[in-house]
């Protein structure tokens, strides 16, 4: 591709024009640039690989980054227990790369806050990395496994409590967290948190198209919320198994 031809990319939300340029993307600036070019380059610094690298900013006031190779799923995945375990082995690294940092300000972790199918890049079906770093900031572990597990899992569709139990207790222990009550109660803190955002766009989003997505998603968000209060002794009581 010529270092010259802009090439539109397609599916995120959050960056209002994204394009590729040769083996870089270009987006515009999110909504904390500082920070989040700082955590990019503290992951770079960290030999952190599953992330894009800051490059700089364009004649157009653009963020500049790397591209990476794959494509983020907008589409239903199937996700399978192996590319499970690398989405969790990925988000554990990225964690212990931001753990005791300044950026952390004295939280356990930097969190991404969109750890989702539509933010990890697949090449060949494997999980390599993760984008869209504009709303990262400090938090605490729990919050970015149990988002995780809410959107990989679809915690609340029509797979039995059961089998989502069982897939909780080996992902938790994939990343070593071992408190399933306290991963319960942030799975439902996460859930209520995007409820109250998605109720806030709904009535003042600026963009047409996105009141109406966030007022597609309430009653979804709604009923995933009721559904994982009535499972959760379910959820949080399943035996570990191995992978």
């Amino acid at each position: 591709m010529s270092e010259s031809l802009e090439s539109q990319l397609f599916g995120g939300r959050t960056a209002s024009e994204v394009v590729r340029i040769g083996n870089t993307v270009r987006r515009s600036v999110g909504p904390n640039p500082e920070f989040n070019h700082a955590l990019l380059k503290l992951l770079e610094a960290k030999n952190f690989d599953h992330a894009p690298r800051f490059l700089g900013i364009d004649e157009k006031g653009r963020e500049i980054v790397t591209f990476m190779e794959g494509k983020a799923p907008h589409e239903e995945v199937n996700w399978t227990d192996d590319q499970l375990v690398i989405v969790v082995q990925m988000l554990k690294n990225f964690h212990d790369a931001t753990a005791g940092s300044e950026l952390a300000n004295g939280k356990e972790v930097v969190c991404h806050n969109d750890i989702a199918p539509w933010n990890t890049i697949l090449e060949n079906d494997i999980p390599t990395a993760f984008i869209d770093f504009d709303g990262a900031a400090p938090g605490n572990r729990a919050d970015d496994l149990a988002y995780l597990l809410w959107t990989f899992l679809e915690l609340g569709s029509d797979v039995s409590a059961s089998v989502q139990a069982e897939k909780i207790q080996k992902l938790a222990k994939v990343y070593g967290f071992v408190d399933t009550h306290k991963l319960l109660d942030a799975v439902l803190e996460q859930q209520k948190k995007i409820f109250a955002e998605r109720e806030e766009l709904a009535k003042s989003a600026p963009d047409q198209k996105e009141r109406e997505f966030s007022a597609s998603r309430l009653d979804i968000v709604r009923s995933e919320i009721e559904w994982v209060k009535a499972n959760r002794s379910i959820l949080e009581g399943a035996p570990p198994s191995v992978l």
